[in-house]
Parts: C-alpha cells; sequence; structure tokens
C-alpha cells in the first residue's frame, strides 16, 4: 500500500477561514424564547423562525439551537411538532453555528468509549448510508487501516432499507456490531477494529435518526452523526472520515472545522460513504488541530472487477483481497495508506514551544 500512496501529491492550503455569511440575521434573542425550560417546551416559535421556506426562513443563533437541540434530544418535542422542525431545517440547511448549537446539545447523549492511541490515533468512521448500486468498500477500507495496528471504530446503523450496510458485511467477516461500549472495546484491543451501532454510541440520536422512517428524508441527525465522537473523545484525539453528498454540505463541514478544529478527513462520498473511486479517486482533504487544510491528491487507477452488491458476494471477496488471493484495488490501497500514515504520525507529533521573551 505504501508504494501506491507514493505517486500521489498533496496541496496545502492556509488555515481555513469561516464562509462568507448568508446576509440573513436574527432578531432579538427573546423572539424564540433563548432560556425556554425543557419542562414544557414549546417549539411553535422556533418553527415561526425556521419553517418560512428557503429563502424566507432566519437562521438561529448557537444558543438558541442549542436549546432546541436539547428539547429534542430530551424527548420533550412532540412527534408532529419534530417532524415540522426537521423537515423545516432539511429546507433551510444549518448553519455553522446552528450546528455548532446542536453538537453542543448532543454532547451529553454520547457514550464513552476508550481507545488506545498510543502508537496512532483512532479512526472514527461513520457509516449510515450503506450502498445501493456498487458494492460497499468500507469495510475493506477499514480492515486495512486496522491491519496497520491503526485502532478503527466504525458506527452507524446496522441495516438499511435497501442498501448494504457496512455493518451487514462486517458481520460475515467475524465482526458483528457490538452489543454494548464493552464488546466495542474488547473487539479494539483484540482486532483494532469494532463497529458500533448508533443505538449503543447515544440512544438519543439514534431515536432521531429513526424519523426518517416517518417523514421519508434525511434530517439534521445524519449531520450530527457524521461528526460525532465518543464523549471522552476530544476533536484532536481522533480522525473522523467524513463522507459528503454535495458542495454546500462540504462547505458546511469547512466551516465547522475552522471554528471548532480537529483531526478529520472531508471527501465527497461514493454513494454517501467514506471510500474512494476506484478508477479516479477523489481528492480529500485532511484537516487539523490548528486549522490548516491539505488537499491529498491520489493517483489514478484502474478499476478492478467487483463483485454482487449483496453482502455475502461482497463480504466473500472482501475476504479473498485480504487472504492475498485477489489484489487489493490500488485507490482503496492508497487511502489505507494514507489514513494509518497520518494517525501514526499525528501520535507521535510533538507540540510546538511556545518562546517566551
Amino acid at each position: 500500500m505504501r508504494e501506491s500512496l507514493a505517486q500521489g501529491c498533496a496541496i496545502r492550503h492556509g488555515p481555513l477561514g469561516p464562509r462568507p455569511k448568508s446576509g440573513r440575521r436574527r432578531g432579538g434573542r427573546g423572539e424564540v424564547g433563548h432560556n425556554a425550560r425543557l419542562s414544557g417546551f414549546d417549539p411553535r416559535p422556533y418553527l415561526k423562525e425556521i419553517a418560512r421556506g428557503r429563502h424566507g426562513a432566519r437562521d438561529l443563533t448557537r444558543d438558541q439551537s442549542r436549546t432546541l437541540w436539547e428539547a429534542v434530544f430530551a424527548g420533550a418535542v412532540a412527534d408532529l411538532a419534530l417532524g415540522a422542525l426537521l423537515v423545516a431545517w432539511r429546507i433551510k440547511g444549518e448553519t455553522q453555528e446552528e450546528l455548532a448549537g446542536m453538537m453542543e446539545a448532543l454532547s451529553p447523549h454520547l457514550a464513552t468509549i476508550h481507545l488506545p492511541m498510543r502508537r496512532a490515533l483512532p479512526i472514527v468512521i461513520p457509516t449510515y448510508n450503506g450502498s445501493r448500486k456498487l458494492p460497499n468498500l468500507v469495510p475493506l477500507l477499514a480492515l486495512l487501516v486496522a491491519r496497520e495496528g491503526v485502532p478503527v471504530l466504525l458506527h452507524g446503523v446496522a441495516h438499511e432499507p435497501n442498501r448494504v450496510s457496512t455493518f451487514e458485511i462486517l458481520e460475515r467477516l467475524g465482526h458483528p456490531a457490538a452489543a454494548s461500549i464493552h464488546e466495542a472495546e474488547r473487539g479494539i484491543d483484540r482486532h483494532d477494529i469494532a463497529a458500533l451501532p448508533v443505538s449503543v454510541l447515544s440512544p438519543a440520536l439514534a431515536t432521531l435518526l429513526d424519523a426518517r422512517l416517518a417523514t421519508g428524508v434525511r434530517n439534521s441527525g445524519h449531520t450530527a452523526a457524521k461528526l460525532a465522537l465518543p464523549a471522552n473523545l476530544a476533536a484532536n484525539q481522533a480522525f473522523r472520515l467524513i463522507a459528503v453528498t454535495h458542495p454546500d454540505f462540504q462547505a458546511l463541514m469547512r466551516e465547522h472545522f475552522a471554528s471548532s478544529p480537529g483531526h478529520a478527513f472531508l471527501m465527497r462520498g461514493v454513494e454517501g460513504e467514506p471510500v474512494v473511486r476506484l478508477h479516479a479517486p477523489q481528492p480529500i482533504e485532511q484537516l487539523d488541530p490548528s486549522g490548516a487544510l491539505v488537499t491529498r491528491l491520489l493517483r489514478d487507477c484502474e478499476a478492478p472487477p467487483l463483485p454482487a452488491r449483496d453482502a455475502q458476494a461482497t463480504a466473500d471477496w472482501t475476504r479473498d483481497v485480504l487472504e492475498g488471493k485477489i489484489e487489493v484495488p490500488a485507490a482503496i490501497s492508497q487511502q489505507a495508506q494514507l489514513l494509518a500514515d497520518q494517525a501514526r504520525e499525528a501520535a507521535t507529533a510533538k507540540p510546538l514551544l511556545r518562546l517566551v521573551c
């Protein structure tokens, strides 16, 4: 894998700056009950702000967003109002401030999981899409990185309607979804890899994601899921591998990491999952706790024959690749080596010393 990455290159940028503001402005905070208590929480003032259509909706402040999402995660918003809020926010789109407030509200609802980080920082892979047309290669990528001695924690949904989930394939490869935090920690200790259902990582977030079954569309919870880390991990203690689906979402992620710096890889996903295309790997943006961004360019490759997209066929093919019976696709090899190299380098990097005169 190391040889295939050697022909790639990197484009370095300066520190990330925030995107220009949209020009939409809120009124005074009192209009939306900034200090509303969860007891008897009334979401209607919030709906009046964000449910005015794409061009008429007004953005919430960070504090207002946190108050609203605290109520949502606490189960204090009725189903009908919650559905209206989620659809309204999907139409309007989240701002960086609203997303920051949401992540602050989610933080107390995330489980703690202890991950080793002496040799390499862990790689956290949110996998919530699955595959619909192509084989799901996230399990292969994760297992290749784990084989390099880098701890890999995947979190997501065990089953995705009409799609092949990452967890289904991993189960067939001998890595079933962990039923508890203890099982996930044991998987990391033994195999450097664990698959953690979102229902174990955060039951409150899992409940929010389940609203998709009623509304038929994804919601802001899926954005939060891609940023979620176990409660005890700081943003500079793990790499998040985040797939984006469109330019606006990628811009929002850049803005988020500009205001909340940490280790991350951002990339256009393949069917929403964070793996590279096999014939022409897409650029991977690497962000670090200083706020700097480096664009990693992988070399073009020839796409090999792939298995059928069902879970069993993909698992069998993945096993053959890992056992050396089939060559590792060059693009996946490059991506896995990039992740492993950067995780090891970050674990051994020493902070810069400040000279005091």
